[in-house]
């Protein structure tokens, strides 16, 4: 698969596309999908050890706000934001649980560091995320080297 799918798999506004595959200093396509990722918050930084508040919940309302698309009901939003959890991923269960009903899913992309970057992305291109090897790092486990799908 090319850069350019793998980044337009991820991010659905070509905007992001276009600025993503013609920075000039991109070397490294995992590194620049990352960083742009993070510094427009179209990816959710969380710390191994979860949320501070309901940040997962609100990365889903500004996702929807974004793109005038219902992910889940109030209903659902608040029963979520209390969801109680002693590992991150069980909560990134809960939320696809909730958004897999409307075709989306909450996807965790691969860093090298102790935190999670989440992102939303069509469940349709669920097979094609998972495949990419995007960190070549070998002294990071296999799994961890590819986009992560909690269910």
């Amino acid at each position: 698969m090319s850069n350019k799918d793998i980044v337009r798999l991820i991010f659905d506004d070509r905007k992001d596309v276009e600025a993503i595959l013609g920075d000039p200093e991109a070397f490294d396509i995992h590194e620049c999908i990352l960083n742009y990722g993070l510094s427009t918050k179209k990816f959710l930084y969380l710390d191994y050890k979860g949320e501070d508040d309901r940040e997962i919940v609100d990365y889903m309302l500004d996702y929807e706000f974004a793109r005038n698309i219902e992910l889940a009901s109030q209903e659902e939003l608040e029963v979520l934001g209390e969801f109680e959890y002693e590992l991150l991923p069980d909560k990134i269960k809960e939320a696809n649980k909730i958004i897999s009903k409307r075709g989306y899913g909450l996807f965790s992309y691969p860093t090298s560091g102790d935190f999670y970057a989440l992102f939303i992305a069509k469940l349709e291109n669920k097979t094609k995320l998972l495949q990419v090897d995007l960190l070549h790092d070998e002294r990071i486990p296999s799994k961890e080297r590819y986009v992560q799908y909690y269910f």
